[in-house]
């Protein structure tokens, strides 16, 4: 009789209120980000950015020790890395090559169909290069292994096990009319824990687990930049992951593990934390298309004011507007500050005075396009948000 007996296909989990609300809220935030329209090169330059956060999060939960940026600049090919800490380079380098294969396989129309064979190739990618006498690269591993508190399933119970997992990848997923990805966020989720709770590989069973997870959101619609989320989430909350993982299978006892698994803690964790970085991702595109819009609205009102050829003090203070708009942040700038906006700036202010600076700033504020605030200046972002909600007059 096998010993883990909890792993049984399909799973078997129910979901409270709380569940079904957090999925909700998911899907409407997925299909909000597939429906705002951006420009190619933010669009690319998004996928860059989580791409590396990506990356960086389901090594960093294994022990890697880059920094994000680092990671960034690794991918980018644009940081000398010393050869002491080579291996971990190289285990960014191949999580990149797995994330993009999946990826590209997914865009071209080659929806995987799990097997065996394609999670050993899965796991070529993952580990090349770290292969050793207990490691067998792109081969289920032959020896007993712990995980903290866990003791795996036997080697001579692995391809059982694996197949039966593909086999339930394969099929299709009831789902009632309207909530098809929710049946599948669902079901990316509980697949990261089963393939965690099999732990077929010497090594890389995390990454291949996140890596499956991954597949699978894009499977079902999710757009790149949000699949690369839920790993996100396991790194800022390493400690509740692995809590939740060990509490899902519970403890050995008696010679074996309950015969009931018990996925729910993990779901709430794992779709609370989803939602939260939707949140946080759309609150970031939002400000991207925001500055792309406001930019056009500098030019349409230039243009509209002064035509097409601008004098030097326009040229001068619309570089600046542009400068101001640049700026991430809320914090007003002073008419001091503003020859330290950039070099552009300071070559514009080199040899005026203040009073320049403040004419500048008056004749911005004339066209609203500026605003006056408690410690200096901001762009005027308000005129762009036309159809909130006012009183009726």
């Amino acid at each position: 009789m096998s010993i883990h007996e909890f792993i049984k296909f399909p799973p078997s989990y129910k979901l409270g209120a709380r569940e079904w609300l957090l999925l909700g809220a998911i899907q409407a935030r997925i299909e909000q980000i597939i429906r705002i329209p951006i420009p190619a090169h933010v669009s690319q330059k998004f996928r860059t950015i989580y791409l590396s956060k990506g990356v960086h999060s389901t090594t960093a939960i294994e022990g890697n020790s880059f920094s994000e940026e680092e990671v960034a600049r690794i991918i980018a090919d644009d940081f000398q890395v010393p050869p002491s800490r080579d291996y971990q380079r190289q285990q960014i380098i191949n999580m990149v090559a797995a994330l993009n294969h999946v990826a590209h396989e997914i865009a071209a129309g080659d929806s995987p169909t799990y097997s065996l064979s394609r999670l050993n190739g899965w796991h070529m990618l993952v580990l090349d290069g770290f292969g050793n006498d207990t490691v067998r690269v792109g081969e289920i591993r032959q020896h007993r292994v712990t995980v903290g508190r866990y003791l795996a399933v036997p080697p001579w119970e692995l391809e059982r096990l694996l197949n039966q997992f593909c086999a339930w990848l394969n099929d299709a997923e009831f789902a009632p009319a309207g909530y098809e990805m929710a049946a599948q966020l669902l079901k990316a989720i509980a697949a990261h824990v089963y393939f965690a709770w099999i732990h077929p590989y010497g090594d890389g069973n995390g990454r291949m687990a996140r890596l499956i997870e991954f597949a699978i959101l894009l499977q079902a619609g999710v757009p790149d930049i949000a699949a690369h989320l839920p790993s996100d989430h396991y790194h800022k909350t390493r400690d509740r992951y692995y809590y939740f993982l060990q509490e899902s299978h519970g403890e050995w006892s008696d010679g074996g593990y309950t015969a009931e698994a018990s996925l729910e803690g993990f779901l709430h964790y794992a779709l609370e934390g989803f939602r939260d970085g939707l949140d946080e991702q759309l609150t970031i595109i939002e400000a991207m298309q925001m500055r792309s819009i406001w930019r056009d609205e500098i030019d349409a009102t230039f243009v509209g004011e002064f035509g097409n050829k601008l004098s030097p003090a326009r040229q001068r203070q619309k570089r600046l507007l542009l400068d101001l708009s640049d700026k991430l942040t809320d914090k007003p700038v002073t008419k001091q500050e503003v020859a330290m906006l950039s070099a552009a700036q300071a070559r514009a202010y080199v040899g005026k005075s203040l009073r320049t600076i403040a004419r500048d700033l008056n004749a911005l504020e004339q066209l609203n396009l500026l605003k006056r605030v408690e410690g200096g200046h901001l762009p005027n972002y308000g005129i762009l948000r036309g159809f909130r909600a006012r009183a009726r007059e």
